[in-house]
Formats: structure tokens, C-alpha cells, sequence
């Protein structure tokens, strides 16, 4: 009978020792999945299972700094997108209301923005965005800014400060035009910067 209760509590004493980590990591796994990694396991032996215990522990450490980090990169992040976006509003504005008319055109020939002078200076419309130059300038008017933009493309090179003449609403009208290609860091076209001032006077 000693034998016997020996052997059953030796038993459950070495099933408790085997059985009890595996729940405390069960348990800590559940901890982690729901968000917590600061949750750790308290090893309580120096076997296998206490190396196991630690090696989670140190997962969890990991996976706590990883998730750290990606927060302050993605606080970054976000300042720089308020940054940008306050550069983008005050260029905008700044382009709104200068006299100087000023028209982006991407690589393959079509209008990205145009400036409300570029716009009244030409008398194109402000939906002309995102049509291809040719189409928006398709008024026989235009034609000759249209050849000085098609020229800038196809030559992407700086085009100095040039008189564009043209005749819009029976008025003759000269145009002092620049042109200046936008190039991407790995040396991509991203197309042409149009300035243009009107030197009619």
C-alpha cells in the first residue's frame, strides 16, 4: 500500500512538473495574442521547460520592442504626412495667387496642375487637369504653347525663357515661357514644369 501511494503521488508530482509550465505558457500565449506582451512567466525550474519559459520570455521581449517601434515610426510618419501636407497647402496657395502662370506635366504629356493664371492667362478650363496636353490644348490658338511643351517633353532638358506668340480672342498675346524637367532620385522623368508670364504689354 506505501508502494502504491508512492508511486501515485511520485506520479502526480512529476505530471504536475510537466503539466504546470505548459499551462503557464498556454495561458501567457493567450495573454500575448490579446495585445499584452508585456506579460511574462515566471520560470520555476532550470529543466528544458524552464529554457522554454525563457526562450518565450525573450520572444516576448522582442515582439514588445518591435511593436514599440513600429508606434514611433508610425508617430513619424505622421508628422511627416502634416508636414508634407502643410508644404503642399502653403506651395498651392502661394501658386493660387502669384500672377506667373505655372502648368506641371506629367512624363506621358498630361496636365497634373495648372494655376488659376495659367488658366485665365490661356482661358482653358480647371478640369483640364488630368487630360493630355495635346487634348487640352487643342484650340488652334494654342497650338504654339502646345509645339513649346511637346518640344520640352521629347527634349527633357531645360528650355530657356523664350516669347510664345499666339492669338486668343482676336488678341495677340506673348507669353515669356520657361520650361524645367522634374527628375525622380533614380533618374526617372516625372515630366516638365511649365512657367509662363505674360509680356503682352
Amino acid at each position: 500500500l506505501m508502494i502504491l501511494i508512492g508511486s501515485t503521488w511520485m506520479g502526480l508530482y512529476l505530471a504536475k512538473r510537466i503539466t504546470r509550465p505548459i499551462q503557464l505558457l498556454a495561458s501567457a500565449a493567450k495573454e500575448i495574442g490579446a495585445g499584452h506582451l508585456d506579460h511574462r512567466v515566471v520560470p520555476e525550474t532550470q529543466d528544458e521547460f524552464g529554457s522554454l519559459i525563457e526562450a518565450f520570455n525573450s520572444m516576448a521581449g522582442e515582439l514588445a520592442a518591435s511593436r514599440r517601434r513600429l508606434e514611433r515610426s508610425a508617430v513619424e510618419l505622421e508628422r511627416k504626412h502634416v508636414d508634407v501636407e502643410g508644404r503642399r497647402r502653403y506651395v498651392e496657395t502661394i501658386l493660387d495667387r502669384i500672377a506667373t502662370g505655372v502648368i506641371s506635366v506629367d512624363a506621358a504629356g498630361r496636365i497634373r496642375t495648372a494655376n488659376s493664371a495659367a488658366t485665365r492667362l490661356l482661358g482653358v478650363d480647371a478640369s483640364a487637369a488630368g487630360l493630355p496636353a495635346v487634348t487640352a490644348f487643342a484650340n488652334p490658338e494654342l497650338k504654339p504653347l502646345a509645339e513649346a511643351i511637346d518640344e520640352a517633353l521629347r527634349s527633357r532638358a531645360d528650355i530657356p525663357a523664350r516669347d510664345v506668340s499666339m492669338t486668343r480672342g482676336g488678341r495677340e498675346l506673348h507669353l515669356a515661357m520657361m520650361a524645367t524637367p522634374l527628375w525622380r532620385e533614380d533618374g526617372g522623368s516625372d515630366g516638365i514644369v511649365i512657367v509662363f508670364d505674360d509680356m503682352t504689354h
